[in-house]
């Protein structure tokens, strides 16, 4: 039994016990892991599962990014910026930055940063007197492994670092640290049923609880398990289209949060493209549209530069968020 099918029964194992075994516990923290990423998959009701073999796919299923070369070019980045809430507060933003590169007799590696700025905010005393801003973030530090085990199926495993930047040690209530670290684990597979039908899953953010001061003032990671599939219906030369969908289980909700996408992709000679989609969360209170556009420069530059758009909904009463991305592959 060679090396890659002993690694694609590893992760198969794995996704299987830890999806069985994992039990509903408190709300999850982390928070910026969970928004997806890639303006593309956004659009098509934040469905990328069994769709994205590029960068993204650190994020999306580590089994796809084995694929991210399969076009010739060996190297690849991927930017996408978005305000999650303008309505609310301007300066809240998540930024994600990825570089992938393939290496002969192993297969993709990868390396990314997914930062997310919660702004300045008001400290304030017991009486409510203001005592002066901070501010917070929290990001993550992942490596990502792609390997094709066969011409269609491919497994992956990602690592990364979380670190989450709460707030100055002297503001907490028990004056003790306001910061918290920890690691988690990605396990994904991507299948090709068929050149038009794929199939991909993947278990995100497998790690310790993030503490704070102790062991009980601490936050799960957002444990989820996730299925996709995208069906290419039609190609000509000039048009075509493509259905997407996937469906993500939370792990670590009280209320075990389920969430369904569904995705339509238009494009005219794969260079521009039209995507509309729906997402349906009840326990987020968000059931409704996404759009977006998309264009690819590779048939007028020859380079292969990608740039998409997408909007999508907040929960109830919020504005909707626009998340645009760059990809590049060289």
């Amino acid at each position: 039994m060679n090396r890659s099918l002993l690694a694609a029964l590893a992760v198969l194992t794995l996704l299987t016990a830890v999806t069985h075994e994992a039990a509903a516990v408190s709300q999850a923290g982390a928070i910026s892991l969970t928004f997806p990423i890639g303006a593309r998959y956004n659009a098509l009701g934040e469905s990328g599962t069994a769709l994205s073999t590029d960068i993204t796919a650190m994020w999306w299923n580590v089994g796809g990014f084995a694929f991210a070369a399969d076009g010739g070019r060996r190297h690849g980045f991927h930017f996408m910026d978005t305000k999650l809430v303008p309505d609310l507060a301007d300066d809240v933003r998540l930024d994600f930055l990825g570089y992938g590169q393939y290496v002969n007799g192993w297969g993709m590696l990868g390396i990314y940063v997914n930062y997310l700025n919660n702004g300045e905010q008001t400290r304030t005393d017991e009486g409510g007197n203001e005592l002066g801003t901070f501010s917070s973030y929290e990001f993550a530090v992942g490596l990502a492994y792609g390997v094709k085990v066969t011409s269609n199926l491919g497994v992956g495993v990602g690592v990364k670092y979380f670190r989450n930047e709460l707030a100055p040690d002297e503001v907490t209530q028990d004056r003790g640290s306001g910061t918290g670290s920890t690691w988690a684990v990605d396990l994904g597979l991507h299948y090709r049923i068929t050149d038009s039908i794929r199939l991909g899953t993947q278990l995100s953010n497998w790690g310790p609880d993030i503490t704070f001061i102790d062991a009980d003032q601490s936050d799960p990671m957002p444990l989820s398990w996730r299925v996709g599939l995208s069906w290419k219906l039609y190609q000509s030369q000039y048009m075509g289209f493509l259905l997407v969908g996937d469906y993500l289980n939370s792990l670590v909700s009280e209320d075990n949060t389920q969430i369904f996408g569904v995705g339509l992709e238009w494009n005219y000679s794969e260079s521009l493209f039209v995507r509309l989609g729906y997402k349906d969360d009840s326990e987020g209170e968000i059931q409704d549209y996404t759009w977006g556009l998309g264009v690819d420069l590779t048939r007028w530059t020859g380079q292969a530069i990608t740039v998409d758009y997408a909007s999508v909904p907040q929960a109830k009463d919020l504005d909707r968020v626009n998340r645009i991305s760059l990809g590049f592959l060289f």
